[in-house]
């Protein structure tokens, strides 16, 4: 059953009916589920979901979590840019930002939203780079052996267009004549890049956030120069974390990513290597996974991926933060990973209008220059971190 345009937050109540089915109260969720003790079907919930998600959705003890609680979810892969165009078929949606998340609710008159768990942008590096960053002062190392990344001192290596041959040391190479560029997914399609244009856009708008008129070509021309200049952009969103990892710092040196891409390898593998280092940019802006339902199924599977302890715990173990945070330091203090619990310097991500104006400008700009279009559907592959 669809949920009404209408509809606001109430609560909503199904029920599977099959034989000799005994039904339990879930006081904690305020759901009734079903006991499949008897043998009761399993409804069948299908959602869509930036695919930085799909390893959790295919994680076997979700799966087996999902079917104690009467449910068998299955979700395709799509850029939250794009999502809210692709919900055809679809109980709910997870896109991965907040803005992507009103576009979605606005479009299709939806009011409900659960706030899954979210996870803050990070940048991804080598250690002889890291190192050689340090001397230009655009990266720094804290107190508790994290690292920071200075976003406003990188940009201004950008605008002197400083290439890698140019810091102190040899950390990729004497001879590389690449500019220093942060390496992102595509902005055209992909998430993570569009947190990267809410971070960047802040220090360019002179430390706020951009507002309705703001917007730009000077704006949005330095952006997309910080785009264009990075090359041709990645086949796929999932393509620069794999180089990153399987190629190293000579291919490359930076990448922007989100902090449960790196937790999830070094948890649950493949691993990066042993000199791979995480930043913390400053500011950073926090990715907000949330679930938007389209029918009363997909509401009940949202509230249960946003409140039930089971499912939070799973979240976390694929290196998402979730509510509370216990999950997550935990899980960072057994492996011993060098990340934050706490992040002070975060910034808020424009409103969906604003940053769509953004991102266009950016798109007017890749056609301007003979790029071919972006990657195709990512349903057809598999997936891949958006």
């Amino acid at each position: 059953m669809r949920i009404p345009h209408t509809s606001g937050r109430g609560a909503f109540w199904f029920v599977v009916v099959a034989s000799a089915v005994a039904v339990v109260l879930a006081a904690a969720l305020g759901l009734v589920v079903v006991n499949r003790l008897a043998g009761g079907d399993l409804v069948l919930v299908e959602g869509v979901v930036g695919s930085e998600k799909v390893a959790l959705f295919d994680d076997e003890l979700v799966g087996e979590r999902f079917a104690e609680l009467g449910y068998e979810v299955r979700v395709r892969p799509r850029g939250s840019r794009l999502m809210a165009e692709d919900v055809d078929g679809a109980d709910f949606v997870s896109p991965g930002s907040g803005p992507a998340s009103e576009h979605v609710r606005e479009l299709h008159g939806i009011s409900t939203e659960y706030r899954l768990f979210s996870t803050p942008m990070v940048l991804l590096s080598y250690q002889p780079v890291v190192d050689a960053l340090a001397g230009v002062d655009v990266a720094g190392r804290g107190g508790d052996g994290t690292w920071s990344f200075d976003l406003a001192a990188y940009l201004e290596l950008t605008r002197e267009r400083t290439r890698w041959r140019d810091l102190p040391g040899d950390a990729v190479s004497s001879s590389n004549r690449n500019e220093v560029l942060v390496r992102t997914t595509d902005p055209r399609t992909s998430n993570s890049a569009a947190m990267h244009v809410a971070a960047l856009s802040y220090l360019l708008n002179g430390e706020e956030v951009v507002t309705p008129g703001q917007v730009d070509d000077d704006l949005t021309g330095t952006l997309a120069r910080l785009f264009l200049a990075q090359g041709q952009p990645p086949e796929s969103s999932q393509q620069p974390f794999e180089q990153f990892r399987d190629l190293g710092a000579g291919h490359t040196p930076l990448l922007w990513a989100y902090e449960s891409q790196y937790v999830d390898a070094m948890v649950n593998g493949p691993a990066l290597a042993r000199d791979a280092v995480v930043l913390y940019p400053e500011p950073t802006v926090y990715a907000v996974h949330t679930a938007v339902p389209f029918t009363e199924e997909g509401d009940a599977v949202g509230r249960l991926l946003a409140r039930d302890p089971v499912l939070q715990e799973r979240a976390a173990a694929h290196g998402f933060r979730t509510e509370g945070g216990a999950h997550f330091e935990d899980l960072v203090a057994e492996h011993g990973l060098p990340v934050r619990t706490r992040i002070a310097d975060v910034v808020n991500t424009p409103t969906y209008g604003v940053l769509e104006d953004l991102l266009a400008g950016i798109e007017d700009a890749y056609g301007d220059s003979g790029a071919r279009p972006p990657a195709p559907d990512e349903a057809a592959r598999g997936g891949g971190a958006q």
